[in-house]
């Protein structure tokens, strides 16, 4: 039968009024928050570019050469410590610039990784000697050792 008086619709749960308001309330923040963070990733832009630029007003001649050579020591220091990580299996360095020494103990694990290791160090320009001074064997049946190497004067200037 068709009604003609409709009837009043049936009133939502409170909780669901609220979870509406509460989901609302989020949206805009989210989408305000999009704005205010592109505001500041603007401005920081806008601040690092400054200092870049800053920085490259600062920089003279000496300052870069100086520059490319620290970072060519630190590139030959971490080849250094590269090499000896490969073939070695523990090992504490001892570096003295004004001897121009570097005394390595260490563990490795067979005499021709040792070995190798040593052809390595000698075949290297930078390197005027290595010498192999204590061998032993370790519980575990790895090689212990105590190396010495001598450096070329230039290597630390």
């Amino acid at each position: 039968m068709v009604e003609i008086i409709p009837r009043k619709a049936a009133e939502l749960p409170l909780w669901i009024k609220i979870l509406f308001y509460i989901l609302i309330a989020l949206l805009l923040a989210a989408v305000l928050s999009y704005f205010i963070l592109g505001h500041f990733q603007k401005k920081s832009l806008t601040a690092l570019q400054n200092l870049e630029e800053e920085i490259l007003k600062e920089q003279t001649p000496q300052k870069i050469a100086l520059e490319k050579e620290i970072l060519s020591k630190q590139k030959k220091i971490n080849d250094f410590a590269l090499i000896l990580d490969y073939h070695l299996l523990s090992s504490k360095i001892n570096l003295s610039p004004a001897e121009q020494l570097a005394i390595v103990s260490g563990r490795a694990e067979t005499f021709p990784a040792l070995g190798q290791q040593l052809q390595i160090f000698k075949k290297e320009a930078f390197v005027k000697s290595a010498t192999l001074s204590k061998i032993s064997l370790g519980e575990k049946g790895e090689i212990e050792f105590t190396l010495t190497l001598s450096f070329d004067p230039n290597f630390f200037k």
